[in-house]
């Protein structure tokens, strides 16, 4: 006896697993919501990379090496009896006119280079400096390795594909006849479009020309004119490529940039990265 009161033996209490017992009516238990999955703290989960979008020079093709650049632009300034110094500064301060081509052709460009360092070439003399220019495009305007399979592969698995180069006006006729131009669905050139990188409107009209948001898209260059921070500023998962055999090579990278994030040195990696 507690309190007065006679407690039974041999009968625990029940205790209710979920809810109040209403008087007189059957009890039932509340079903189990499922809980709902969050990730780990500390990590977001990756979005499923639907589209590949390639830097041109030092990934889908080979950089120019910046000794023999730099000949080509000496071998001009002779050809049309310019000062060097002063056509290399004038080639220099038309960058922005060049890449988004409100100079014209490639030959109205030196044209302009050309009399803005003041010198005034005849027609022969624009034409040996043109086909210095042609001789040293045919033998650097060429596949990396790898970049026919890879294209290939992503055309196989039906991954959308994209170009986004800063280039001056005769490199999208070469990039059109050349072996790769058919494995991309999406060719954005500077000079056709008006658009420079890092800015974030040529990443963007080329996510709308591939109808792909820009976080499902995979973005792979060598880091020139600071491309790779400006696709990862519009979302995109950017990074870069440097071949370690190319180490010793220095390449005409224009504003590089000293890349901290993802890093490959293969064009074959970009088929792991989908898999991810």
């Amino acid at each position: 006896m507690v309190g007065g009161r006679r407690r039974r033996r041999g009968r625990p209490r029940r205790v209710p697993t979920g809810g109040s017992r209403p008087r007189g009516r059957p009890w039932h238990p509340r079903p189990l919501r499922p809980a709902r999955i969050r990730p780990p703290p500390g990590r977001v989960a990756a979005p499923v990379i639907r589209a590949v979008v390639f830097d041109l020079f030092g990934t889908l093709l080979h950089e120019f090496p910046r000794s023999e650049w730099d000949a080509w632009l000496d071998v001009s300034a002779a050809a049309m009896e310019a000062d060097p110094e002063r056509f290399r500064a004038a080639w220099e301060a038309t960058a922005i006119e060049r890449q988004t081509g409100r100079l014209g052709d490639i030959e109205e460009n030196l044209r302009t280079v050309a009399a803005r360092s003041g010198a005034w070439p005849t027609t022969s003399q624009l034409a040996e400096a043109l086909e210095a220019r042609a001789a040293l495009y045919r033998k650097w305007f060429v596949p990396r390795p790898g970049a026919e399979e890879v294209l290939a592969e992503l055309r196989r698995r039906s991954v959308p594909t994209a170009l986004v180069s800063m280039c001056a006006p005769d490199t999208p006729p070469l990039w059109r006849a050349s072996s790769l131009a058919p494995m991309i669905e999406v060719e954005v050139f500077s000079s056709e479009v008006g658009l420079r990188k890092p800015d974030a409107a040529i990443y963007l009209l080329a996510c709308e020309r591939l109808g792909v948001e820009p976080r499902a898209c995979l973005y792979v260059g060598d880091g020139s004119y600071r491309e790779l921070t400006g696709a990862a500023g519009v979302g995109m998962r950017a990074v870069l490529i440097r071949d370690p055999a190319e180490a010793d090579m220095p390449a005409l990278r224009p504003h590089a940039e000293d890349w901290s994030g993802e890093r490959m040195e293969h064009l074959s990696e970009v088929l792991h990265a989908l898999d991810v």
